[in-house]
């Protein structure tokens, strides 16, 4: 049934340390391109036949046709054979001509060559990077009226590079630039404003900038659109953006409407649209759509049941370092659910996950050491690893390192410790843990008992505000998405509990 296997999570911002979060804290440096495409048209005659030129493929002719123009003169041909040394387009690439010709073009006061040296003194091409210099052309062409090069001036006063970071500076560029219509500019100050901090957080300031960005059709704002509108719930609202930066490749937002279609945000639920849109992002590489077709496959939603293919999608993904593939693999080879059982294959994924601080992996990695699966037994290890997920607030992995202590397997034998951790899986949902907390209750003495409830409640302290206080008590697959609001995740079955009757 779809309603089981679709589960809803809460959105990662900003600030996410996962490998792919979301909202782009900047745009590139935006880089030199010739006058005919920055609206600039040069006034001398034969111009409009090295254009003609160019715009064929021609860059030698039309290289030879500037050239000639450039001597006699010419402020944009100078510029644009700058731009085609530079970039070695129908000549050998010589960034120190590059700069001969851009200071000619800058003598005469061409905006676009005062550009051009103020990229090429901060990237430090044909001269010695120079971010001192950089603003100096940067600015003169910035009090010109240059949009690219007010945007790329409070870049550099933004990030504080070889200046100090400068936020009046930064807004007033990037709010001159903005307001001309440079989508970049609209968008790194729709991010700003989105993420507070530099400025003070304003969503409606950050909808303002990404939505002119967006119309302009800036992919990354219309993506950050599709966020921003699933954050407030306005799920329409950010379909329509998906859509449009899906359209055009997008993969984390091609990602995002798979999740929408399959939760039936902003539209009515449909599978086959799920799969659809996870697929494509899926084949540009990204790993949480290889995960979410994996689930499909596994559980037979939009396609027929195959374990075979779910396993490749989730090894794709898990190759890539997600988490929630590498346990998924792991459960699978474990337990051998449409596989043959293989412990080694299962000791590689769920030590992968582990090591990522996964705590149902590091719980499945403890059963594995204390049965001797895909690996000698070794209690030692499995204590160590039901700690790392107890520490968490894995409930299994608290009754577990309970009975490890309660019987000195692979750790010294205290009840003390043993009662604490059997206490703190009863209150977090597993009845087992209260009755082994029970059992071993009649062998300890009353100021043994009161040490390990003080031991517990300066745990649950120190784990106050960090989440860590309790976690799901039957496995749930790990956060599945860290772009929208919701995204596949699935409930398989029980991971193979290594609980006990007695302390």
């Amino acid at each position: 049934m779809v309603d089981d296997l679709w589960v809803k999570i809460p959105i990662i911002d900003a600030d996410s340390h996962e490998s792919d979060a979301i909202l782009l804290k900047t745009v590139p440096l935006l880089l030199l391109g010739l006058s005919l495409f920055a609206g600039f048209t040069p006034a001398w005659s034969g111009w409009d036949e090295g254009e003609s030129a160019y715009l064929r493929g021609e860059y030698a002719a039309a290289f030879r046709q500037w050239q000639s123009l450039a001597e006699n003169g010419d402020a944009g041909a100078q510029y644009d054979i700058g731009v085609m040394l530079h970039q070695g387009l129908g000549v050998t690439r010589d960034d120190a001509t590059a700069v001969h010709w851009f200071r000619q073009s800058a003598e005469q006061g061409y905006p676009l060559a005062n550009f051009g040296l103020g990229y090429l003194y901060q990237t430090g091409h044909g001269v010695p990077q120079d971010i001192q210099k950089a603003m100096k052309w940067y600015r003169h062409a910035a009090e010109q009226g240059l949009a690219r090069a007010r945007f790329n001036l409070g870049v550099i006063y933004l990030q504080g590079s070889g200046t100090g970071t400068d936020l009046a500076e930064a807004l007033k560029w990037l709010t001159l630039a903005a307001e001309q219509g440079l989508a970049e500019a609209q968008f790194q100050l729709g991010h700003l404003y989105a993420e507070g901090g530099a400025v003070p957080q304003d969503y409606r300031e950050a909808m303002k900038w990404y939505r002119e960005a967006a119309e302009s059709g800036l992919i990354e704002a219309q993506f950050n659109l599709g966020v921003l509108n699933t954050q407030a719930q306005v799920h329409s609202e950010a379909l329509q953006w998906y859509r449009r930066a899906a359209a055009k490749g997008h993969e984390k937002a091609q990602y995002n409407l798979g999740v929408m279609y399959s939760e039936g945000q902003g539209i009515a639920a449909d599978p086959d649209q799920a799969l659809r849109w996870y697929r494509e992002a899926a084949e540009q590489g990204f790993a949480r759509a290889q995960y979410a077709l994996g689930r499909l496959h596994e559980h037979g939603i939009a396609v027929p049941q195959d374990t075979t293919t779910a396993l490749g999608w989730y090894r794709q993904a898990a190759q890539q370092g997600d988490v929630r593939a590498q346990l998924r693999l792991g459960q699978i080879y474990k337990e051998g659910r449409g596989v043959s059982k293989d412990g080694d294959q299962a000791l590689v994924w769920l030590k992968q996950a582990a090591m990522q601080g996964d705590a149902e992996a590091q719980f499945e990695l403890g059963v594995m050491y204390k049965q001797g699966i895909g690996t000698p037994q070794d209690m030692a290890e499995a204590a160590r690893w039901y700690r790392a997920a107890a520490e968490q607030g894995y409930a299994r992995a608290q009754n577990n390192l309970g009975y490890m202590y309660g019987t000195g397997s692979g750790v010294p034998q205290d009840y003390v410790l043993a009662h604490m951790w059997y206490n703190q899986a009863g209150a977090n949902g597993i009845a087992l843990g209260i009755k082994n907390r029970d059992k071993l209750a009649r062998e300890m003495t009353p100021d043994q008992i009161a040490e390990a409830q003080r031991l517990v409640r300066e745990w649950l302290k120190r784990c106050e505000g960090t989440g860590r206080q309790r976690l799901a008590t039957t496995p749930t697959a790990p956060n599945a998405a860290s772009i929208v609001g919701s995204a596949i995740q699935s409930a398989p079955p029980a991971a193979g509990p290594d609980t006990q009757n007695r302390p």
